[in-house]
């Protein structure tokens, strides 16, 4: 009996990493406490040599949770694949950095994480709403080790776009605190 931390999520999947940060909004010398969700215990049991990493990024209001399906889905695999679901920083179980993160410094944190990890390739970023464009950002970076992009509820617009009532009113301090802290 695999003890399991969440409903779907074994509890050797949960794990936590000090990251140095180079994202533009931090100071020099700041480290970042990184949660994330690595089926790799699995493939370790079975002996098994990953195909690849599936690199997922979360959007809004979700976590790392969101991808445990695909996580188990990759270990039992024939031909398996890592899995590494993030929680963004300021988001699930991440640190809480106290700054506006732009999205360079969102996509430079996740740079900072698969260097961390020591991530290489082949790589298949998979994101989630706004995840699906710090993924973008991530597979730009390092071309190199992509071999592939998957997308769910991700827009991508031309510059000069407004966002709709919505998701402005999303972003308002008032609800934007609430939807992604609380």
């Amino acid at each position: 009996m695999v003890a399991e931390l969440w409903p779907g999520v074994p509890a050797a999947w949960s794990r936590y990493v000090q990251v140095p940060s180079s994202a533009a909004v931090d100071q020099p010398g700041t480290v970042h406490k990184w949660h994330l969700l690595d089926n790799s215990p699995d493939l370790e049991a079975r002996g098994a040599e990953p195909a690849g990493t599936l690199l997922c990024v979360h959007g809004n209001p979700t976590w790392s949770y969101l991808w445990r399906t695909l996580a188990a889905a990759g270990s039992t695999a024939e031909r398996p694949w890592r899995v590494i679901a993030v929680d963004q920083l300021d988001m699930g179980f991440s640190a809480r950095t106290g700054t506006f993160r732009r999205l360079a410094d969102r996509i430079s944190d996740l740079g900072d994480l698969t260097d961390a990890l020591g991530i290489t390739g082949p790589v298949v970023t998979v994101g989630h709403d706004w995840g699906g464009i710090i993924s973008l950002g991530w597979a730009l970076a390092h071309r190199s080790q992509l071999t592939g992009v998957v997308l769910t509820n991700t827009a991508v617009h031309p510059a000069g776009f407004s966002l709709p009532p919505a998701l402005k009113l999303a972003l308002h301090p008032a609800v934007h605190g609430w939807g992604t802290k609380r």
